[in-house]
């Protein structure tokens, strides 16, 4: 899977997906221990905090999902056709285990945030309306504060699966030595 042969467009596919996990683990690297906390200090009152977490994940939506998305498809493709070349292509061979635990990692990715990170950013937007209509709600506030910690707990677990698939497809990427010789 070389630059070169019937299979040379492999290597491209594989930078894109290796930045595109590495993108992805960037944007959680921002979110949890430095943006979060900032709207996590007591002296940003809850209904602010909580219309610019809102707004913070809800625009992260158009960016992040896409790319995730993009990143499990290829290597889904890349996984295939190694499985399919595996007997007659020995770079393909060598290539398949990195590419399926990319592909197991994008995958990941999708579960922890459709099943983990996804119900906690429709409670705060819920909360968030709340807080707007009634920014001394002590509930809405005492709830918000408890799932804004959550989630930033919760995104450490995502960022793990983030960078597993970025070491794996690194690693499967110089597999070959096309990019990088070892």
């Amino acid at each position: 899977m070389a630059s070169t042969g019937k299979l040379w467009w492999i290597t491209p596919l594989q930078c894109f997906a290796v930045l595109g996990a590495a993108t992805n683990l960037g944007g959680s690297a921002l979110q949890s221990p430095l943006i979060m906390p900032m709207l996590q200090i007591p002296n940003v009152a809850a209904q602010p905090a909580s219309a610019m977490t809102d707004y913070l994940l809800h625009n992260s939506e158009f960016f992040f999902p896409p790319l995730n998305a993009s990143c499990t498809l290829a290597n889904i493709v890349m996984t295939v056709t190694a499985y399919l070349n595996r007997n007659t292509d020995n770079t393909a061979a060598a290539k398949l285990p990195y590419l399926a635990a990319a592909t197991i990692g994008s995958i990941s990715t999708t579960a922890w945030s459709l099943l983990i990170q996804v119900p906690i950013n429709k409670k705060i937007g819920v909360l968030a309306k709340k807080l707007e209509k009634d920014p001394q709600d002590a509930a809405a506030e005492k709830e918000f504060r408890e799932l804004q910690e959550k989630w930033r707990k919760r995104n450490y677990g995502r960022a793990v699966t983030m960078i597993s698939t970025a070491i794996v497809g690194i690693t499967g990427l110089v597999t070959d030595g096309s990019v990088l010789r070892l």
